[in-house]
């Protein structure tokens, strides 16, 4: 499997930073297997595409230097292909990768709150069945950001909600997450065991030359280690 380069920076910036964190960082690092359903206008035009599954993996990096934000790299997996079987048929990868700056506003042991921007890029393509040729998504856009995450205090029980969005002119983007999920004390980690819904709505209008009004949405189940 062919890995983009935006995936291996996740990969390499885990990796990298381990060693590092006992001193001055926390460092988080999970993946997310998501069952996303894509429904919308493609160009004007409705379109059809199959259900996919896809991964969603991140690392974040926590510090104590006032001022200076946290950072989580998040790469998110969004590609789909047109269904065979309807003559309105596209392929459509919304693939992309999130840089989050962000503050921790709250943390103790009942809520945890991070405010801050996202800045995602995108790197992926569409293509009509037919139409016209394959036309590239390749472009940044900034969008606000907000994390929060609810202990049930002793249990290890925990709900959370991410979100990331703008909302200005010829875009309208929006990526959330609403889940559950259990954590576990191990040595010298934490693991989380999380699940729960996420939905990308993608409406804009020649965003790199493509319009689009599109909604993914789907349930996800992941694992996060926490150091």
């Amino acid at each position: 499997m062919k890995l983009k380069p935006s995936m291996l920076a996740v990969a390499l910036a885990a990796v990298c930073a381990v060693p590092a964190q006992a001193d001055v960082l926390g460092v988080k690092a999970g993946m997310d297997l998501y069952f996303v359903s894509t429904n919308g206008e493609l160009q004007g035009d409705e379109a059809a595409w199959k259900d996919k599954n896809r991964i969603s993996a991140y690392a974040a990096f926590e510090h104590f230097i006032p001022i200076v934000p946290n950072l989580m790299v998040r790469y998110n997996a969004m590609g789909t292909v047109g269904d065979g079987g309807a003559s309105s048929g596209a392929d459509l990868d919304l693939t992309n990768t999130d840089f989050i700056f962000y503050y921790e506003l709250l943390d103790n042991p009942g809520i945890e709150l991070d405010l801050g921007v996202n800045y995602r890029l995108y790197s992926g393509e569409a293509s009509r069945d037919g139409s016209w040729d394959s036309q590239d998504i390749d472009k940044g856009v900034f969008m606000g950001y907000a994390r929060s995450r609810f202990n049930l205090v002793g249990t290890g029980l925990f709900a959370f909600a991410d979100v990331a969005l703008t909302n200005y002119s010829d875009r309208k983007i929006s990526d959330y997450q609403l889940g559950l999920g259990y954590g576990l004390g191990l040595f010298a980690l934490d693991l989380n065991l999380r699940g729960g819904y996420r939905q990308h709505d993608f409406d804009v209008k020649n965003f790199n030359g493509i319009t689009a009004d599109v909604s993914q949405d789907g349930w996800f189940l992941g694992a996060e280690l926490a150091f």
